[in-house]
């Protein structure tokens, strides 16, 4: 019997336009009727996440940044999952020496060490992932991000390392050289502490390694008294793979890369193809 439903955001409940398709909060709002629990689990910080739920008029608990932060549906942060210092220094090294972007997500929101070089690089990657985008659709999400969602900008990353202040939870980069790529996950993943995975095919994401969708999944369920074998969960990329390899019932989004897919139990649509919408539909007419 599955009692909580945990659901990925971009690629999977977020369609190709950055919207929460009518038919999916119907879907939402019908599990939840019937005494099933619903929790986003995404890649994007609190606010950001909620700015476009809310929108659809949909509230939810979150677990943000691939597990970083647990919230629950008042925005509570229930646990958080940093960092160290150390690390951070080494991994924003490594991506460097790269020739990767990166950005930090921080307690204080995202910061970025070269904005102008974000943005250029935000709107090809827009053009890349959501190619029904019109130019000036693309110019506005990305001018919208670096400004409406108050990201901040420090050219010296050293005074973020040394500010005890400030607590760092993920880092999130960039590179079109799938070598590139390749090489900073290889490297970030033998220093031990550290997870990495990704969203789309052009970026790595870094957190601790107890910072996973999955754990994090699995802390917060357990706090309700509910175990991962009675937990829904759905996604459509890397940083997906532990929650579902972790919960009872998994489905991979119909948009989903072919190696996540093949983790999963089921498959559904497409994000423009309501695929939410049907494999909630699908799981309650098993669930009676």
């Amino acid at each position: 019997m599955i009692k909580v439903i945990a659901s990925d955001m971009d690629g999977t409940l977020l369609n190709s336009k950055i919207q929460v398709d009518d038919e999916g909060v119907k879907a939402i709002e019908q599990a939840r009727a019937k005494g099933i629990h619903f929790v986003l689990c995404t890649g994007r910080m609190y606010d950001d996440a909620m700015q476009l739920i809310n929108h659809a008029n949909l509230y939810a608990p979150a677990i943000c940044m691939n597990g970083a932060e647990i919230r629950d549906e008042h925005g509570k942060i229930l646990k958080q999952i940093p960092i160290d210092k150390t690390s951070a220094r080494y991994t924003y090294q490594v991506l460097t020496d790269l020739g990767m972007y990166c950005e930090f997500f921080t307690d204080i929101g995202p910061i970025s060490p070269n904005k102008d070089k974000g943005m250029e690089l935000m709107k090809e990657i827009q053009h890349k992932v959501h190619p029904d985008l019109t130019a000036d659709e693309v110019r506005h999400y990305v001018e919208e991000r670096f400004e409406s969602k108050d990201v901040h900008v420090i050219d010296d990353p050293e005074r973020l390392f040394q500010n005890e202040d400030i607590t760092i939870l993920k880092f999130i980069a960039f590179s079109s050289d799938q070598a590139v790529l390749k090489k900073a996950k290889d490297e970030l993943e033998s220093k031990g502490n550290l997870a990495v995975s990704s969203s789309f095919s052009d970026n790595i994401e870094i957190t601790h390694i107890d910072a996973q969708k999955g754990l994090s999944l699995q802390f917060y369920v357990e706090k309700m008294g509910v175990t991962m074998d009675e937990t829904f969960a759905i996604g459509d990329n890397f940083n997906d793979v532990s929650m579902l390899k972790m919960a009872g019932y998994s489905v991979a989004m119909g948009n989903a890369e072919p190696a996540v897919k093949k983790l999963a139990k089921h498959v559904t649509d497409s994000n423009d193809e309501h695929g939410v919408a049907t494999a909630i539909h699908k799981m309650l007419d098993s669930n009676n």
